[in-house]
């Protein structure tokens, strides 16, 4: 029997809980892959267009990023006292489930959800990065995946992750301390928009597990995210964020990638080639709008009021954005499954209005991180609107 002995240096650990606390100061709500619930392969809570709901698209499969958007994480019980040692002697985990395992546990400490993970934060600040399986449990992914800790523990020590730790008493992991949490820089958030892909096409029963089976056989994946509609339904596209930019290269590449040999060849691109895309159609719509107002006449005005009545509640203001570099497509993406209604932004606009279905304190509420509102990698101000009027350039609205 093979036992796991783990002995740290006093530095290693500090690196990482600076780090992890660097994280938790920043804790930057992940790009537009985020969940139209993105980004979580869970994870279109876009990068929630929530997380909007984030599509983790939830061999080797691939973690769940949008099932994790609405864990509930309980406070556990075990603090100050002593846990019992997990005994993995004549255990036996089939290599599906364990690999299955070993990839969410990746995903829980990996620098795209640990960084913003508020509940993993503070855990990981109590006991020298260290959090007890009992409390791993209380994720509802996981536990569907398997709640025997034995075998989870049996998992871990039979793999070769180089990113999760178990404890000699084989009840407690943590992220490896020789791996510290990167800086959510902005090379980061290039590297990550450069290794993320855009797939349009699938069949609209879609789950996170099928999404996982199927992308495995294209390249690790660390985020995949569903893309759902207002009603929380699945739009038939994913945003995919692989491990290395060669495996999303490789796979933009692939005109011919189908779902299955019957179906017609899926739309892929690059991330950033779908947003400029978007941008496109937009422009483009927007002027074939306003031509068929003018009705070819380009001394024709548009009749459109100057005032909007906001309802009251339903209207977010964002401020700050003076040198942030955004779309109203991104924006849309951050809320996607929020029920927005419209957004008027203009490309260098100081400011930027969000018209929700339902309440816009509720859809801010559900993308903060850290009680922070992030857009484009920069904190921005928000403001809910009370029902007054404000002169729009209604003819922005999308």
């Amino acid at each position: 029997q093979r036992r796991v002995a783990i002995t740290v240096g006093t530095t290693n650990t500090s690196n990482l809980l600076s780090s992890v606390m660097t994280a938790a100061s920043e804790n930057e709500v992940p790009n537009t892959m985020k969940t139209e619930t993105e980004a979580p392969l869970k994870t279109e809570a876009e990068p929630t267009e929530k997380t909007e709901s984030t599509m983790k698209t939830e061999t080797e499969p691939t973690i769940n990023t949008e099932a994790e958007k609405t864990e509930t994480k309980v406070e556990t019980t075990d603090k100050g006292t002593k846990l019992e040692a997990v005994s993995t002697e004549g255990v036996e985990v089939e290599s599906h489930v364990a690999a299955k395992i070993v990839k969410q546990l990746e995903y829980y400490f990996g620098d795209r959800n640990l960084r913003q993970d508020r509940f993993l934060l503070r855990e990981v600040t109590l006991d020298n990065g260290w959090i007890s399986l009992d409390t791993m449990l209380n994720f509802k992914r996981l536990a569907s995946i398997c709640s025997d800790k034995a075998k989870i523990a049996k998992a871990i020590e039979s793999s070769n992750t180089s990113l999760i730790v178990l404890n000699e008493e084989k009840n407690k992991i943590r992220r490896n301390p020789d791996r510290p949490l990167p800086k959510n820089s902005d090379e980061e958030k290039l590297a990550s928009n450069l290794k993320t892909v855009y797939v349009k096409g699938l069949p609209l029963d879609l789950n996170i597990d099928k999404a996982e089976e199927f992308f495995a056989a294209h390249g690790k994946t660390c985020y995949i995210k569903l893309r759902k509609d207002g009603s929380s339904q699945f739009k038939g596209s994913v945003f995919i964020e692989f491990e290395t930019q060669a495996d999303a290269d490789k796979i933009v590449l692939n005109k011919e990638l189908k779902y299955t040999p019957e179906s017609e060849p899926l739309i892929v691109m690059s991330r950033n080639d779908y947003f400029k895309s978007k941008s496109m159609n937009v422009k483009q719509e927007k002027n074939t709008k306003r031509e068929e107002q003018m009705g070819g006449n380009a001394e024709v005005k548009l009749d459109v009021p100057e005032t909007v009545e906001f309802e009251k509640g339903k209207v977010l203001k964002i401020t700050g954005l003076a040198g942030v570099e955004t779309t109203r497509e991104e924006m849309k993406t951050v809320f996607e499954g929020n029920g927005v209604s419209w957004v008027t932004f203009n490309k260098g606009d100081p400011e930027a209005f969000i018209r929700f279905d339902g309440s816009a304190q509720e859809a801010l509420d559900k993308v903060k991180s850290d009680e922070k509102f992030m857009l484009s990698g920069k904190e921005a101000s928000t403001v809910v609107l009370e029902g007054k009027k404000k002169k729009v350039p209604t003819a922005t609205l999308r």
